[in-house]
């Protein structure tokens, strides 16, 4: 009898090269997975490939991570007006930090400036790889709880980053917002109340009236919160985010009356009569659109002052569904921090 000993082979696991890595990575997500199925068909991030591709070490991880432009390439010296250099630094959790410490005249000057300074993850004590992961697995629609589970994180700390990216979302949309509609497109509207209770049990919940409308043959949409449904209230929003010589297609609600006499076709349905109009028009992508808005509005904990940035998430996830969502994330994050 004899025994085979099986040395287990560590290069790849440990002690590689970083550019030696990236072509692993690259290797390995063309390659076929059991049953002949091939990895990550979907061209979607998977958690797996985010820790063997970006976050295999925290070197590289803030090289990527600069290469992505949420960490600064480079930095100005407040007092020279230099360009800064990144060190290494043992006292600090990145394990970086930019320095300067050129002389001026006959006196040397020495500056630190965090590599967060600017970013998404400044003032934050998290590590740099927490928050990526938490910004991953938000993006990915994992509940707040499961997240924190995940992570290990304290209460206070999950709720503040779960607002963070929903904040960030909030900004993304104000910043790119464009008008709905225009000569010849059909845009539906119509409002609803959010935190209500159906036949008054349940939690206590103070309710928000919102007003929204959805534009057909697109994903361009809007909803915000009001103060109530009057004529003058919905005229602004309409206004607002409506082009004139839209056809306008709402419900018979007494607000929406003069709509002919700003610019725009408007086409009714009577609900208490019928679901489509002898015309053809309905409203029924917009009721659709306030059924998933409810479903995706956290049951628990929500407080009135944060409905924007509940709303803001639901049509942020709407208008880029079925991309990486985790990507354009990213994207948006740089855009928003702009850093250089």
């Amino acid at each position: 009898m004899y025994s085979v000993t099986h040395k287990r082979k560590i290069g790849i696991q440990v002690g590689c090269a970083a550019i030696d890595r990236k072509e692993i990575g690259v290797q390995c997500s063309h390659s076929t997975g059991s049953y002949g199925r091939r990895e990550n068909e979907t061209g979607h991030l998977t958690y797996d490939e985010l820790l063997r591709n970006h976050l295999w070490t925290k070197d590289y991880a803030i090289e990527w991570l600069k290469e992505e432009k949420l960490l600064a390439t480079n930095r100005i010296c407040d007092i020279c007006h230099s360009d800064m250099m990144l060190r290494d630094c043992s006292d600090r959790s990145d394990g970086y930090v930019w320095e300067c410490r050129r002389q001026i005249g006959r006196k040397r000057h020495r500056t630190e400036k965090s590599i967060r300074e600017g970013s998404w993850f400044e003032q934050s004590n998290l590590s740099i790889e927490e928050v990526v992961k938490f910004t991953y697995w938000w993006t990915q629609g994992l509940e707040q709880w499961q997240i924190k589970q995940q992570l290990g994180l304290g209460s206070h700390t999950a709720v503040d980053w779960d607002m963070f990216c929903r904040e960030l979302c909030e900004v993304t949309l104000f910043e790119n917002r464009e008008k709905l509609g225009g000569p010849g497109k059909v845009v539906q509207i119509d409002e609803s109340k959010i935190g209500k209770r159906k036949y008054h049990r349940g939690h206590v919940v103070e309710g928000q009236w919102v007003f929204g409308g959805i534009e057909e043959e697109s994903r361009k949409c809007f909803i915000v919160c009001v103060d109530d449904r009057s004529e003058a209230t919905l005229l602004k929003h309409i206004q607002d985010w409506i082009e004139p010589g839209t056809i306008i297609v709402s419900d018979c609600w007494k607000a929406y009356v003069n709509l002919d006499k700003y610019g725009y076709t408007h086409k009714t349905v009577n609900h208490s009569v019928e679901f489509v109009s002898s015309e053809g028009y309905d409203t029924n992508k917009q009721e659709g659109h306030w059924r998933q808005m409810k479903v995706n509005l956290p049951t628990h904990g929500r407080k009135k002052e944060h409905y924007s940035s509940y709303l803001a998430e639901f049509i942020w996830r709407y208008v880029n569904r079925g991309n990486d969502l985790f990507k354009i994330f990213l994207k948006d994050v740089a855009r928003v921090y702009k850093l250089e």
